[in-house]
């Protein structure tokens, strides 16, 4: 696991771009976790990213790799506030060309370069992009699940499944509690977490699917707070059943 690692988003006066804080180490499941955001900001349309590594404190291959991924699926990064480890890392990497550093260190400053060099193009680029493999559609479905905590509690957790795809679903609306006390806990507990009973409805009619799962990321997406849950040993059947809803509701 890597809980040192957190992302954020920042808000900002341009639709179409998102500023992006790492705070932790780019490292191992952190890159994941940012591989996995980055996918479901694809799935959305979101693919101008200006990265503020100003707290980040530590990255490696797996997160350069991460990085490069996306640039070559089309996605238009900007990274700022790189330190010299991260400079050193893409020097010896030979990455310098391929992942760009911005001299820019103010987020205000990064947007405006922003619009100057993609935003004229964004219609172009959008077409581009290459996105993952499993398709997603949106959904309203309501799920529920369970997890442990690391001091052996039990959190007991409702959402909302925003969009849903056979690897997993985005979800909103998270409200989060104890099971024994019954108190409300701040859902962060749940990120990089196994999950367990991961269970929801397709559209309220017969099809129940359940599943475990894992909580890979989570950050405060549109003023609202939003994690990606990664399904785990889902039974065959329960995928096929969500490979026919995503087919038909596309």
């Amino acid at each position: 696991m890597n809980p040192k690692m957190k992302i954020s988003t920042n808000s900002n006066n341009h639709p179409n771009i998102d500023i992006i804080d790492i705070n932790g180490e780019l490292t191992g499941r952190g890159a994941v976790q940012l591989e996995d955001y980055l996918y479901t900001s694809m799935d959305a349309g979101r693919c101008c990213k200006i990265i503020n590594l100003k707290h980040m404190r530590k990255a490696d291959g797996l997160g350069l790799n991460v990085l490069e991924n996306f640039i070559n699926r089309g996605m238009r990064i900007m990274l700022i506030n790189a330190g010299v480890e991260m400079r050193n890392l893409l020097k010896i990497s030979g990455k310098e060309d391929s992942i760009k550093i911005y001299s820019c260190r103010d987020p205000d400053e990064a947007v405006l370069l922003f619009e100057k060099e993609i935003l004229n193009k964004i219609d172009a680029f959008n077409k581009d992009i290459k996105r993952r493999c499993f398709q997603r559609v949106k959904t309203s479905l309501k799920t529920e699940f369970q997890s442990n905590s690391s001091y052996n509690e039990e959190f007991t957790y409702k959402a909302v499944i925003e969009n849903l795809s056979e690897e997993g679903v985005l979800i909103n609306q998270i409200n989060a509690l104890n099971k024994k006390t019954e108190e409300s806990v701040n859902p962060f507990e749940m990120v990089n977490r196994e999950l367990f009973d991961v269970q929801f409805y397709l559209n309220d009619d017969s099809r129940f699917i359940e599943s475990n799962g894992e909580c890979v990321w989570m950050a405060n997406m549109n003023e609202e707070r939003c994690a990606g849950i990664r399904f785990k040993n889902m039974k065959q059947i329960h995928n096929e059943m969500i490979r026919d809803y995503v087919k038909k509701t596309e």
